[in-house]
């Protein structure tokens, strides 16, 4: 090689990638093993939940009366499970009456399953509850909720639908038949919209208006309507008062 050739200079990127790493070799070192110990403990963590999940939903399938449910809110706290485990120990409640209990039951769901597929079960369970009560008030304040702020649940058309039976109920019957009619424009492939039509119909006559657009003859309302399809489980209603239209009974094991 000729003694005046000269070697290449090093790249500007080359030295300044070398003196970081001289000067911040140890806290490159640590970051990288924190990162990695956090991914780990986010796998660990992401297991541990899905295997805690797959239990609460074997425990709540076994699950066949309020004792069985209690035991799965109370091992498997947090859980969809256990949340739909509460909902069943309420609606159970008020199917024996026990109207002061399910409301507390309900209460407690609602605080501690903020983000519960079947939130909207547990203010449905408290408006039927409030309507085998005497509370018409209390009911209309529950519906009315879930109208409007569960507007796109399964339970909406059927809140706002007996919404119209307790105003109509109250006597308020100019009330009654707009929730009938809105029921229909906003529901109208809902298992509802058809009573709700023979029900906006009939008040049409007795008020001495014009008919509306949907029209159907007065008839026995049937109590069936579409049931919930949550991820892990269904979910039942409240005891039903007289008039009240209720989620099918569901969350069976």
């Amino acid at each position: 090689m000729p003694s005046n050739q000269q070697l290449p200079a090093p790249s500007l990127a080359g030295v300044q990638v070398e003196l970081l790493w001289a000067r911040h070799r140890k806290k490159i070192i640590w970051g990288a093993i924190l990162v990695l110990f956090t991914l780990i403990c986010a796998g660990a963590y992401l297991g541990y939940q899905s295997v805690r999940n797959a239990k609460a939903a074997k425990a709540f399938g076994g699950a066949h009366d309020i004792k069985g449910w209690q035991s799965v809110t109370k091992r498997y706290p947090g859980t969809i499970a256990a949340g739909n485990a509460a909902l069943r120990i309420a609606a159970t409640q008020a199917d024996s009456g026990q109207y002061d209990d399910s409301d507390k039951t309900y209460q407690g769901f609602l605080r501690d399953y903020p983000n519960h597929p079947l939130r909207v079960n547990a203010l449905f369970g408290m408006a039927t509850n409030a309507e085998a009560e005497g509370k018409p008030d209390d009911a209309l304040r529950y519906y009315s909720e879930i109208s409007n702020r569960y507007s796109s649940s399964y339970l909406a058309p059927m809140a706002l639908y007996n919404q119209g039976l307790v105003a109509e109920n109250r006597g308020n019957l100019k009330e009654a038949l707009q929730n009938f009619e809105d029921t229909v424009q906003r529901y109208p492939q809902s298992g509802v919209a058809s009573e709700a039509a023979q029900d906006a119909g009939r008040l049409t006559a007795k008020l001495g208006l014009n008919a509306p657009g949907s029209q159907g003859s007065p008839g026995t309302k049937p109590a069936n309507s579409p049931a919930a399809q949550p991820a892990q489980g269904k979910a039942q209603g409240a005891s039903t008062p007289t008039g009240a239209v209720r989620p099918k009974s569901s969350l069976e094991p």
